[in-house]
């Protein structure tokens, strides 16, 4: 009955839309006060079976108003009806509508929004890369594992003598950034396709998508780093997720010091099996620090400034995002999982 009512009221205000901006505007207004609290109610529940239940209804919820929503967008847009007539050049006929948007590509668009937003400038680079600008110029010793070839993927020439490799990070991109700008401040970012030699399993893949964020100025501290990082994880995953949900905690990286990890709270209840956090109910999302001084000294000796940098996995974070269980359903044909929905 609930469900019913909730769903009566969207198609009473879809009606009233005109436009599409009016009609995304209704949709934002409904989620928000409809599948928003849900969710919250599905992390606070108490038991597996009250969770479930919740999980149902949401999901119902959701492939109801995204019918809605499309019928009134076809409607509004003119494709309902067929696009070719009743027959084309090709014998084909029937009716083609607007496809939803992919999970990922979804998020990497609000990448790019965020990177616009935030004054960084983009700066693209190649997938293959010297082997000195994946490891050396990070500071990332001879006997580093990633460094091994059961970790990377490396290339050799046809004659032997030249060797290259697939990068493991979007962060080979830093120096390139660093080069650009040299001896003045700025935000910078890159990302895209990296390699390593994972066995593709429910939460690591081979190739996955990487964003690496680098903002050099003067006075930036911690304070800046955590303001940074709270604004792309609202910005990536709605505003629904709070402060309370993550949490900053040391560690080490070769290119960066202090360092630091970010953890995202898991949703899942404290006694499940969960493949996600594997029952410590956080998931490590990205890592951040203040890139070391003798990398940045190469660029800007002087001034007095520093860099703030971070990297994260999108494919991780559109999982957490859409609640999969699994990161390989974001590269199967399964449409019912792999498009938006509202």
């Amino acid at each position: 009955m609930l469900e019913s009512n909730k769903l009566n009221f969207l198609r009473e205000e879809v009606a009233k839309a005109t436009t599409r901006e009016a009609l995304d505007l209704v949709f934002k207004k409904w989620r928000e006060s409809n599948l928003l609290p849900l969710r919250d109610q599905i992390k606070k529940a108490n038991s597996s079976e009250e969770k479930k239940k919740l999980g149902l209804l949401l999901k119902g919820l959701q492939e109801s108003a995204q019918l809605i929503y499309q019928e009134k967008k076809d409607s509004l847009s003119g494709w309902a009806q067929p696009f070719y007539g009743a027959r084309d050049h090709l014998g084909c006929s029937g009716s083609v509508n607007y496809s939803s948007r992919n999970l990922l590509s979804e998020l990497l668009q609000d990448v790019v929004d965020f990177i616009e937003k935030y004054s960084f400038e983009y700066l693209e680079d190649s997938e293959i890369v010297n082997i000195s600008d994946n490891f050396d110029d990070l500071l990332i010793p001879e006997t580093h594992p990633a460094r091994a070839t059961s970790d990377s993927f490396f290339l050799v020439s046809k004659d032997g003598k030249e060797r290259k490799m697939l990068r493991t990070h979007t962060t080979t991109n830093t120096l390139k950034i660093l080069k650009k700008f040299e001896g003045k401040s700025f935000r910078g970012a890159s990302f895209g396709c990296t390699y390593r030699k994972e066995d593709n399993n429910a939460t690591h893949l081979s190739q996955f998508h990487q964003l690496d964020l680098v903002w050099v100025d003067q006075h930036l501290t911690l304070e800046h780093l955590k303001e940074l990082i709270e604004a792309l994880i609202s910005s990536l995953l709605g505003s629904s997720i709070e402060k309370k949900e993550y949490r900053f905690r040391s560690s080490y990286f070769p290119f960066t010091s202090p360092s630091y990890e970010v953890d995202l709270r898991c949703s899942c209840s404290a006694d499940s099996d969960c493949r996600m956090c594997k029952g410590t109910n956080w998931i490590e999302i990205l890592g951040c620090g203040f890139l070391r001084q003798e990398i940045l000294n190469r660029t800007h000796k002087e001034g007095g400034q520093s860099a703030l940098a971070l990297g994260l996995g999108l494919e991780r974070l559109c999982m957490i995002k859409h609640s999969l269980t699994d990161i390989r359903e974001l590269y199967k044909n399964d449409l019912s999982k792999l498009v938006v929905k509202y």
